[in-house]
């Protein structure tokens, strides 16, 4: 392995460099990053409660976002660039269902509002036809999807189409004595516990290969 800080040699790896949230690329976003802009609402929502948000993306991601937001804030504002979600039916109708979620179709977000040093709304641009309009909020959360951390390896490994590592659910590449755990590998939950749970199996994993 050839690192930053030099190299080393090892008869076995897990490669635990797991993923990233997408983000917009707007001017003031790296700013505004825990002052009203993130990528979790399960994180960071209560943050907001009582109060308007801005939830953008199109898919089951983003719809559940809104859902949970809903429960807790004043109004949610659902922003795709789309006329309709990617996410799956079940979350339409609970959409539908909600009475404060506000859907902004065929739209992008242009830039962020700040006050203060913190998010106060966002500019948003209908694709359709041009016509801009500003969202006040106390927070926008970003659910456009997750890029995971395997630029480096060059094809060293095979992916999926999205770039996870492909992995068995003990960690075990096609590569022998290569392993991956945590959010960098094709799984269905990514979250710390099942990171964790990872680390474990490929450890177990890895002292059978060595055996």
């Amino acid at each position: 392995i050839t690192t930053a800080f030099g190299a080393y040699e090892a008869r076995s790896v897990i490669i635990a460099t797991g993923a990233r949230p997408a983000k917009l690329g707007l001017p003031m976003e790296p700013e505004l990053e825990g002052h009203g802009v993130s990528y979790c609402a399960t994180c960071d929502g209560n943050f907001f409660k009582g109060r308007d948000v801005v939830v953008v993306g199109g898919g089951d991601t983003a719809a559940a976002d809104a859902i949970y937001l809903a429960r807790i804030c004043n109004k949610v504002h659902l922003v795709h660039r789309r006329d309709k979600l990617r996410a799956t039916a079940v979350y339409h109708q609970r959409l539908k269902e909600l009475g404060n979620v506000e859907f902004v179709w065929d739209s992008e977000v242009q830039n962020y509002l700040a006050e203060d040093g913190k998010v106060g709304g966002v500019r948003v641009r209908n694709v359709k036809t041009g016509a801009e309009r500003d969202i006040a909020a106390a927070a926008v959360f970003i659910a456009i999807g997750i890029r995971p951390n395997t630029e480096f390896l060059d094809g060293a490994l095979p992916l999926d189409e999205v770039g996870y590592i492909m992995a068995d659910e003990r960690g075990a590449t096609e590569v022998a004595g290569v392993f991956a755990a945590g959010d960098v590998r094709t799984k269905l939950l990514r979250q710390a516990v099942t990171a964790v749970s990872d680390g474990a199996v490929c450890a177990d994993a890895i002292a059978e290969f060595l055996a």
